[in-house]
């Protein structure tokens, strides 16, 4: 991805932090000010700092899933309707994205991320996961697929598909949003 790519990805994602806290504590609309004043600082004045760029450093590459889900979040907060995932999806995404963690790390005998270079398995998944939008009437997902799609095609970023669609910080995320609606 461009440093403008990941500026603004990081500024989203960093901005999402931020307001996921201050949410807990104070209106909307103060968590949502906090929240762009620390993604654009980060950015702007703080990007050259040991801090911020140890987490550019650990995070990159962010595709488009993560930001896409930080802005889905917020604009949920304030009332857009955009939709999400049931229980049972992020139950099925968390078994699946951690087989895919273990054969990335190796600890199963097949190696699933190299399925991300090629364009017939990655056209074969963008269209499974467009039918599957289309059959749960979840546009948001088409959206990003299809965006991360096109990073990938116009070669914007990382040369593996997964890299666009998937972030480590998914896993974790996935397992509060679903350990929040348990219990």
């Amino acid at each position: 991805m461009t440093r403008l790519g990941v500026n603004i990805s990081m500024a989203i994602v960093l901005g999402w932090v931020m307001f996921a806290l201050a949410d807990l504590v104070l209106p909307a609309w103060v968590a949502l000010v906090a929240a762009i004043t620390v993604g654009m600082l980060s950015v702007s004045v703080l990007r050259r700092t040991v801090a911020i760029g140890g987490v550019v450093a650990l995070l990159a590459p962010f595709g488009v899933m993560l930001p896409a889900l930080a802005l889905r979040d917020v604009a949920v907060a304030f009332g857009a309707p955009i939709p999400g995932f049931s229980t049972p999806e992020i139950a099925v995404f968390l078994m699946l994205y951690t087989g895919f963690l273990a054969s990335v790390y190796g600890k199963v005998p097949i190696e699933l991320y190299r399925y991300g270079y090629a364009p017939k398995p990655v056209g074969l998944m963008v269209l499974a996961l467009c039918a599957y939008s289309f059959a749960t009437g979840n546009w948001f997902l088409a959206v990003v697929t299809v965006t991360a799609q096109s990073f990938w095609t116009l070669r914007l970023g990382s040369s593996n598909w997964f890299d666009h669609m998937l972030h480590v910080l998914l896993w974790p995320a996935a397992l509060w949003a679903l350990i929040a609606r348990v219990f």
